[in-house]
This record gives structure tokens, sequence and C-alpha cells, in this order.
């Protein structure tokens, strides 16, 4: 709009006649190069047809457009693809050396055409180089957060539940003052630990990349022995005062990875085994390590009433752990008993979300 607007007072100062029609085919050639950024490809197949019938036009001059034909090619190379910016902007010039064989007149539009359509295109490379980098922050961010929300669901449902459900052990009457005291400690136990994990995961947030470069990174612990860790599972759940059998049989190895995110997963189905499970019904828990996968399964009876709150993304967060690593996680309601199965492979077949791992 400034340059066109410019370039309209400029040529009717200089050329000295004010004739109608150089004012229209001026104002036209105005209109259409403003139009160019909110519409490239009409903006500038309009301002070409604006420029040829300049062209022809007997009261005016194609010179009248200096201004604009410099902006026009640098908007083409803004908006539009190169190959298709480079025919419509080398069109005016082609047109004049066939129609008046005006080589210095060619060779002057030429240079301008050759300074503005690479500078344009050099803001567009710039322009989308910028929106990349930002869209690749943005889809970061959006993975940190998921990340944080799924640690933070799995530390916070499990001990907190453990501890509600032990709190309320703890009050109920029917226990032995001892016992009410070794309750109470389980619960300062507990929340200890999920304060340890709380801090854990904080500190991953505050760490900068260049902290420690042989960090693996991520949010939370890092587990090697998956057995260990899912005895421990077990272990709160008997303390919690259910039946839980527990059944391992490890004739390979698996990778921190598998043991990490598998460990999560675990912690989550205790989790829905202390806010829906029976006391009354046993649980099972298996885990099997093979050459070729890795399979856990949690069984537990589920209770009529549901004292504890519950939340729809403890599944989707064990799904999206599991899947994020080549694995499957399947749940199945039947009779009452609810089983909860995740399969990974010993070795990834794809390549993991961002999980970062505190060394």
């Amino acid at each position: 709009m400034v340059f066109g607007t410019a370039n309209l007072i400029l040529m009717l100062t200089l050329r000295g006649s004010v004739v109608p029609e150089r004012i229209v085919f001026l104002t036209l050639a105005l209109l259409t190069t403003t139009v160019t950024p909110l519409r490239p490809r009409l903006g500038s197949i309009g301002y070409l047809i604006v420029w040829i019938a300049l062209a022809f036009a007997p009261v005016a001059e194609t010179g009248d457009l200096a201004i604009t034909n410099a902006v026009s090619a640098f908007l083409m190379g803004r908006f539009l693809p190169l190959r298709l910016a480079a025919s419509l902007a080398l069109t005016p010039p082609v047109i004049v050396l066939l129609a008046t064989g005006d080589g210095a007149y060619f060779a002057s539009m030429l240079f301008d055409l050759v300074i503005a359509l690479p500078a344009g295109l050099l803001v567009r490379v710039t322009v989308n180089s910028w929106r990349s980098e930002v869209s690749a922050v943005s889809g970061q961010l959006e993975a940190i957060r998921n990340e944080v929300a799924r640690e933070m669901h799995d530390l916070v449902a499990y001990s907190m539940s453990q501890t509600a459900l032990r709190a309320k052990l703890a009050a109920s009457k029917e226990l032995s003052p001892d016992r009410a005291r070794e309750e109470f400690a389980a619960i300062e136990a507990t929340a200890a630990d999920a304060l340890h994990e709380l801090r854990l995961i904080l500190r991953a947030l505050r760490r900068n990349d260049s902290d420690d470069d042989s960090a693996e990174g991520g949010l939370g612990t890092v587990t090697t022995d998956l057995e260990g860790a899912v005895r421990a599972i077990v272990d709160d759940l008997s303390a919690s005062g259910f039946s839980v059998t527990f059944q391992c049989t490890a004739t390979a190895p698996c990778s921190r990875l598998q043991a990490t995110t598998l460990s999560r997963v675990c912690r989550e189905m205790g989790a829905n085994v202390l806010r829906h499970g029976d006391p009354r019904r046993p649980v099972t828990a298996s885990l099997i390590q093979s050459e070729s996968k890795v399979h856990l399964v949690m069984t537990n009876g589920v209770s009529a009433t549901h004292d504890l709150p519950s939340s729809g993304a403890g599944i989707l967060g064990m799904r999206e752990r599991v899947t994020a690593i080549g694995g499957t996680l399947e749940t199945m309601e039947e009779n009452m008993t609810w089983m909860v199965s995740a399969t990974v492979p010993s070795l990834p077949t794809t390549s993991p979300a961002p999980l970062e791992e505190l060394p």
C-alpha cells in the first residue's frame, strides 16, 4: 500500500499531465499489489493483467509502474511458489522486449526483477524457517506437558491412593494401636517416597541440557530391576490389605527403557487396584521376560463401591507409554474381574517418544 501510493504520487508528479486513464491504471496497480499478500495468486495475476493492459494503452506508459513492478516481484517471491513467481514476474519484461525491442528498458526491468524476486524469496524462506522452529518448539513443549502429566498422574494416583486407603485402615476401630501405628508409619514412608519422586521431576524440569551431557534425560527415576519394581508394588498392595499372588518368569533381561516403562505401568496398575479393587478378592500379578518380549499382567476383583476418586487418564497414560516403545496394552472386565495386560518387545521396534530419565 505504501509503495503503491508512493508510485502513484511520484508518477503523477513527474509526468506532469494528469490523464484519467493513467490514474485508473495506477490505482488498479495499487489495489492489486495491496491484495497480493492476502490472495497471492489473485493479486499477482490481477497486477499482470493491469500491466498488460497498460502496455497496450495509447495514453499511458509502462514506466508509470516502475516502483510497483519491483514491489509486485518482491511480493510474488514472498508469497508464491518459485516457478510460478518467476513465470509471472518475467512476463512484463518479455512483453516489453517482444513488443518494442527496447533492450535497455528490458534490461532495466530485468535488473529490478533480479533484485526484488530473490529478496521476496529470502524473506519467505526466513519466515518459513522461523515458523518451523516455532512449530518444533511447540511440539517439544506439548511432549513435555504430556510427559509431566503422565509422571504427575503416576506419582499422585498411586501414592495418594495408597495413602488414602491406609489412612482409612488406620482410622478403623478394628485395628489395634500397634497396627494403627504401623499404618501411619507406612503412610509417612509413602509420602516421603512421593515427595522424593516429585523433587526428581522438578529437578529434571529445572535442569539445562548442558548440565549433564551424558544424561539420557527424562522425568522421574530410572528403573533397571523390573522384577524388583513389580515386587515392590505387590508388597504395597499386600500391606494395603489385598491378597496378592506374584509370578515371575525371566529367561532374558530387559532393557532399562522397557524396565522403566513397565515399572510405571505397573505402578498405575497398582493404583487402579487401590482405587477400584475389592480387598476380599485375590489379586494376581504375572511378569514374563523372554528373548522376544516382556509381558506384564495384573488382575483383581472389582469393588461394587468406589470410595476413592478415579480418573480416565490412567489407562490413557499406560497405553501411551507402551505404544511409545512399540508395545500394546489391553484391558478387560468380566464377571467383576478387571485385567490389564501390557506387552512390549524386548528390543524397541519404533523410536521411543521422549521419555527423559535421570541418571
